[in-house]
């Protein structure tokens, strides 16, 4: 047996670890190390048997990593019987009756009317969280706004709708909800049947005002490029730019103009410069296509 106090990533090591209570070392397996130091910014200690690179050290950390998966990830998992399991951490956080009664303060019964069976009320709590209205709607005060930005460059109009139309919806806490149960249980029926409604509405909302841009400026989609897929490439850019807005995270690209453009914003920008030519059927570089001026009245109601 031999203790090893710091190994070098890639090695593969026993983990001989003194049970506690016990006074000698059990084998609990073997790990292969990886380079934790510029990871654990809050160790006690960067080197040595408490560090980083010390094989019990990693070997809590995996562990630690597999119980929350196990917590969380395999929540929503089937049961042995093939059926959906409700996940604890519904069941637990909006409990049926508990939840109207003990948080609501109402009487079990209006509940029951409404969602006779615990399953259908988490069923339609997930059903609400999910829906694409949780996003600011272009049938919403948004449209006056795109119709206004829609007056100057192309490329003011992408930053206004990536950026700007989204930063109410980044402080949503059902925002976060909604990303969260994608993430954890997306195998879970619910959740699943919810994805597929949203991906239908996104893009029945969203295709028809992209069509009306195109419009405006008087651009041309190369041929056999689908402006369904077009459209679900932007949302999610637009949803991964939400993340980052709630991380406080948020590069930056300055163009050959000076003009900042977030990520997320400047490949929307790509993906419409090499999606589209001009009216001329000309290939323009990105900063070209941002400087483009509408020849037509953005109609987003009419689209």
């Amino acid at each position: 047996m031999e203790r090893i106090i710091e190994a070098q990533p890639g090695d593969e090591v026993p983990i001989w670890i003194q049970d506690r209570g016990g006074r000698g070392l059990r084998l609990r397996g073997h790990i292969v190390i990886e380079d934790l130091r510029p990871v654990l910014s809050a160790i006690a200690t960067q080197q040595g048997a408490n560090g980083p690179q010390n094989p019990v050290t990693q070997y809590m950390l995996a562990e630690a990593s597999h119980y929350l998966a196990d917590r969380l990830l395999d929540d929503g998992q089937p049961t042995n019987d093939g059926r959906a399991s409700v996940p604890r951490t519904l069941s637990s956080a909006l409990g049926h009756q508990p939840f109207v009664e003990t948080v609501l303060g109402m009487s079990q019964h209006q509940m029951l009317r409404r969602w006779p069976l615990a399953s259908d009320w988490y069923t339609d709590v997930i059903n609400y969280v999910m829906r694409p209205a949780r996003f600011t709607s272009p049938s919403s005060p948004l449209a006056p706004q795109l119709v206004e930005h829609a007056t100057g460059p192309l490329g003011d109009l992408i930053r206004f709708f990536v950026d700007e139309s989204y930063r109410l919806a980044a402080a949503s806490r059902t925002i976060r909800v909604a990303e969260a149960l994608q993430t954890l249980w997306p195998d879970y029926p619910p959740v699943r049947h919810a994805m597929a409604s949203y991906r239908h509405e996104v893009l029945e909302q969203y295709v028809p005002l992209y069509n009306a841009i195109i419009a405006a400026y008087d651009l041309r989609p190369h041929r056999d490029i689908d402006l369904t897929a077009i459209s679900w490439a932007f949302n999610a850019l637009s949803s991964g730019n939400i993340i980052e807005q709630l991380a406080d995270q948020n590069p930056i690209r300055v163009d050959a103009h000076g003009t900042p453009w977030t990520l997320a914003a400047y490949n929307c920008l790509l993906l419409v410069a090499g999606s589209c030519t001009d009216h001329a059927g000309r290939t323009l570089p990105p900063e070209e296509f941002a400087a483009l001026l509408p020849v037509a009245p953005l109609n987003p109601g009419d689209a």
